[in-house]
């Protein structure tokens, strides 16, 4: 329990620190302060294509590479955005951890399921989603 303990402090502290030269760069680097948020989602989108590449090559080497790249986009966008007070960081995180939570509601259960039936829960709680969405984007 102890070393798990250790080790969550240790991702945390990485995820900190990434996230500390993710600032810097969007202040200091000439190209990442001139960049803006949309330039940052076209290279997040080339990098997700040479993830796809490394993949296909079977090479690892190259998909830990380029995993970092698209971390890197993807929090330089976070960044900006939090930057022009759109959303934080954690507003993000913790979206993302929400959804997981609530389309996969088994994780934190000892039950094991099948693929078919992962699926339909997934699919049942995203037309939730989709229904809430619907009902809150009505105008009057």
């Amino acid at each position: 329990m102890i070393f798990k303990e250790k080790q969550k402090n240790h991702m945390k502290q990485i995820f900190e620190d990434f996230i500390e030269l993710i600032k810097i760069s969007c202040k200091k680097d000439p190209w990442a302060k001139n960049a803006g948020i949309k330039k940052y989602c076209y290279e997040l989108k080339k990098e997700a294509d040479e993830v796809i590449q490394a993949i296909e090559k079977e090479d690892n080497e190259n998909l830990k590479e380029e995993l970092g790249d698209i971390l890197h986009d993807w929090a330089h966008i976070v960044q900006l955005a939090e930057e022009k007070k759109l959303f934080k960081i954690k507003d993000v995180l913790d979206n993302a951890i929400e959804k997981i939570n609530r389309r996969n509601p088994y994780l934190k259960t000892d039950k094991d399921l099948s693929l078919k039936d992962a699926r339909k829960i997934w699919l049942r709680e995203k037309e939730k989603e989709k229904a809430e969405k619907k009902k809150s984007c009505k105008f009057i």
